[in-house]
């Protein structure tokens, strides 16, 4: 089961996910209108990721220390 459709905020994201009201959480609007959104949500929630090598020289500026 995907959970789609004003999922705005990383903690509503999580919620979703930790709760098991679905298995995967899909976004569209918010990933149109910010592209690196998985990465801010990482930052608001104090995790981490591990990009792919070419992301590594493009860390985003408002979530630093977001990659592994």
């Amino acid at each position: 089961v995907i959970a789609v459709g004003m999922i705005t905020e990383p903690e509503q994201a999580e919620s979703i996910l930790r709760h098991r009201h679905a298995d995967a959480v899909a976004l569209a609007r918010g990933i149109l209108y910010d592209p690196r959104w998985p990465w801010h949500a990482a930052a608001a929630l104090r995790e981490s990721v591990v990009p792919a090598p070419q992301y590594l020289r493009c860390e985003p500026r408002d979530a630093r220390g977001v990659f592994k």
